[in-house]
């Protein structure tokens, strides 16, 4: 897979603190509530543990409390608090949303990059996305090979009453389109080689 020399940081490297995550463990919904989030690198196999409490009373916070390591090995200890901004929802209730601490807005998730030290926003951490970092020629064939791969997990059953089911037919269709565009770009690339060569 080939990149843009000036690729960006992507919000998949990076550690991500979802709203949705502590309402579905129940952290929304008491007044004081802790716990703790564990990520993992698929580069290297480093875990990255983070503690939280979170109160919803009067001025409601999530507290994040980590330790950072830097490359010459010293280690900073991390305390502070994210304030909690709510919506009203239209049934009643309200909805919770993280102010991010840098620019104060209202985000879903807050992104822990790589090479920086706190959680912000995907827009104060300059962050982009993995299939944006992909050159035209080869981000093609990357999404399309992205939906081949999802759809071939989800195939429960490959055929029906001797027919391929809907979701294999998709993949058929996508296979094609894949072995269409290959002829264009294939002489693409002979082009740029042969440019290259000259130089």
């Amino acid at each position: 897979m080939r990149y843009y020399y000036n690729r960006k940081a992507t919000a998949d490297e990076s550690c991500r603190l979802r709203i949705s995550e502590l309402r579905k463990d129940g952290m929304l919904s008491s007044g004081y509530s802790s716990g703790t989030r564990i990520w993992s690198s698929n580069r290297t196999d480093k875990k990255t543990i983070i503690g939280l409490a979170v109160d919803i009373t009067d001025d409601p916070y999530v507290r994040l409390i980590y330790s950072v390591t830097d490359r010459k090995g010293k280690r900073t200890d991390y305390d502070y608090q994210v304030s909690l901004v709510t919506t009203p929802c239209n049934f009643g209730g309200v909805r919770y949303w993280f102010g991010c601490p840098s620019c104060g807005r209202r985000v879903a998730v807050l992104y822990l990059a790589p090479g920086d030290v706190h959680f912000r926003c995907r827009n104060c951490n300059n962050l982009s996305y993995h299939s944006r970092n992909e050159s035209n020629i080869y981000g093609i064939f990357g999404v399309l090979d992205r939906k081949i791969k999802k759809l071939r997990s989800e195939i429960k059953r490959w055929t029906w009453r001797g027919r391929p089911t809907r979701k294999v037919r998709r993949i058929q269709a996508l296979q094609r389109k894949m072995g269409i565009l290959s002829g264009p770009i294939r002489a693409q690339m002979e082009k740029m080689e042969a440019r290259l060569s000259k130089r």
